[in-house]
């Protein structure tokens, strides 16, 4: 064998070991970055494979248990997630991450009888004690991540609402899609846009939902225009009733309004439309509707063709302790029903309750959700 032959023979072989050892090395840190993510995800979370590109980090099979707990097996899944870091920011103290795309993702979210809303416990809610070191507490360092877009395309939301029902109450939504922007975790202070549509599953048909807005982390102020068309009464069964022995058998409802939060007061004028409520036979004569007696509801129901149009206006602090959202909304309501089926509100007042008491008890439990809803969307304010 010729010595040029030998050392370009050497130089191959070589060549081959480093590339098998950079395989290695690299298939090492890939394993050992998605035991980090998984660890950071909190208890019991798994991911099926992580790949790095020189662009991506791409996660497959993501999964977030909700814990013994929770109403739902799964709190957070997804086939896959798409992250594009900037790398020049990478070793700065402000992560840039460009966009997160999520697909086909589940989340669930658990309404407690208080009204506070929970999503993803054990990776949001987990212990918040400082790391200790040599017997001294140490705060861990918190490092800024700016995040330009998040995209969920193909999802799924479940809510589990246990302010209404023992077993929770569960809403649907399906196909949902979904964009925040200008997202700074961890302390969220920026203002974010966000987009959200997607259907609201009932027994017997779908609604759409579309919400748009944009929510400022600083100050808590929000703007928000929501639309819910063509959606199923049935699936707020629980939220329109106040009777247990009383059914309803069907009903459309179209829902729409437009919230501003400023300095924490909120003014949200909108409008809700029901059309063919049927109830069930049976139950008590005297059962709350809506606010309005069961009986007298339905007549004065068929009297205008089964088709009803209320027109309400929130407003009201929410720092204030004597202004409860849901009672405002219940509120309105009633009173809107009351004069467009040409019902005396003193009548109603005399008869059933209290306008704000028992006449309006059952559209109250309505009002949890979206008055719920509202304040959830809102952080409190810092110490």
């Amino acid at each position: 064998m010729s010595r040029g032959l030998k050392i370009a023979l050497g130089i191959g072989v070589g060549a081959a070991l480093l590339a098998l050892a950079a395989v290695v090395g690299f298939r090492a840190a890939v394993e050992e970055a998605r035991q980090r993510v998984v660890a950071a995800l909190g208890r019991g979370a798994r991911i099926e494979s992580l790949r790095v590109t020189t662009r991506t980090v791409e996660l497959s099979g993501l999964e977030i248990p909700g814990g013994a707990d929770w109403p739902a097996p799964d709190a957070l899944r997804a086939d896959r997630v798409v992250i594009e870091p900037s790398l020049r920011s990478l070793a700065s103290p402000k992560m840039v991450i460009r966009s997160v795309a999520i697909s086909n993702a589940y989340l669930s979210a658990l309404r407690t009888r208080d009204g506070s809303m929970h999503v993803v416990p054990t990776l949001l809610e987990g212990s918040s004690e400082p790391a200790k070191t040599g017997g001294a507490a140490v705060a861990p360092p918190v490092r800024s991540v700016a995040i330009e877009r998040i995209e969920i395309d193909g999802g799924q939301l479940e809510i589990y609402d246990a302010s209404v029902a023992r077993t929770p109450w569960r809403l649907h939504l399906d196909g949902v899609r979904a964009e925040v922007r200008n997202m700074l975790a961890p302390r969220l202070a920026s203002a974010m846009p966000f987009e959200l549509e997607g259907e609201l599953e009932g027994p017997k048909r779908k609604g759409r939902l579309a919400l748009r807005g944009q929510i400022d982390g600083a100050t808590r102020d929000l703007d928000l225009d929501a639309s819910l068309r063509g959606a199923d009464l049935l699936a707020f069964e629980p939220y329109l009733l106040q009777a247990s022995d009383v059914r309803l058998s069907g009903g459309v409802f179209d829902l729409a309004f437009d919230a501003k939060v400023r300095a924490r007061r909120v003014h949200a004028p909108g409008r809700l439309s029901i059309s063919d409520l049927a109830l069930a036979p049976g139950g008590s004569a005297k059962a709350i509707v809506m606010g309005v007696p069961r009986d007298l509801l339905v007549e004065s129901l068929a009297a205008h063709g089964n088709h009803i149009d209320l027109a309400f206006t929130l407003e009201g602090d929410l720092d204030d302790p004597r202004f409860s959202l849901n009672e405002a909304f219940g509120t309105r309501i009633a009173v809107s029903m009351a004069e467009t089926l040409g019902l005396s509100v003193r009548g109603l007042v005399e008869g059933v309750g209290k306008i704000g008491g028992q006449s309006i008890e059952g559209v109250g439990k309505a009002a949890r959700g979206v008055g719920s809803t509202l304040k959830g969307l809102l952080p409190r304010p810092r110490d």
